[in-house]
């Protein structure tokens, strides 16, 4: 009697247990949760740069609209049931980003405040405000204009800016 001998393949026949292949085959799979961390964060910097929250916003809704108009049908599929998450992971990170801005646009205003408060605390200060802020135009066509006094035409405090009409000095 003959009997065959039959030989099976099970999956960890099929890999080496050389040690360097291990450590190789593990390093590979770090290599790519690390590459793939990587690749989460630049889409996400990416996406609170370029991304506004109201584009978001309606492309939530759209998934939305179309989830509970097919709900008694079907609902959404796979990918659009991952796109609602990654929409709404999205919405979170834009909305966060959008506070990190204000917050930012904020302190920007201060510092500028602070600046010119203090620039307007020297006589250089102040003349190289009214320069950013009164044309030479202005100052010329400026009811308030004077050579001496008042170079720049500004108005008195309290007072509106009032300019002459023509270019014989009548208002």
């Amino acid at each position: 009697q003959r009997t065959s001998m039959t030989t099976t393949t099970t999956p960890t026949m099929a890999k080496s247990e050389n040690p360097i292949d291990v450590y190789r085959r593990k390093q590979r799979k770090k290599d790519l949760k690390k590459n793939k961390t990587s690749r989460i964060k630049a889409r996400d910097a990416k996406v609170a740069a370029t991304r506004s929250l109201e584009d978001v916003n309606t492309e939530i809704s759209l998934l939305e609209r179309k989830r509970d108009r097919n709900d008694e049908k079907t609902g959404l599929d796979a990918i659009e049931t991952k796109k609602l998450e990654r929409l709404r992971k999205e919405h979170r990170i834009v909305s966060e980003e959008s506070v990190k801005r204000k917050a930012l646009a904020e302190e920007a205003q201060i510092q500028r405040d602070k600046e010119i408060v203090a620039a307007q605390k020297t006589v250089e200060g102040v003349q190289k405000y009214n320069e950013s802020k009164y044309t030479l135009l202005e100052r010329y066509a400026s009811v308030y204009y004077d050579e001496q006094m008042n170079p720049f035409g500004a108005p008195e405090p309290g007072k509106p800016k009032l300019y002459y009409a023509d270019v014989e000095g009548k208002s």
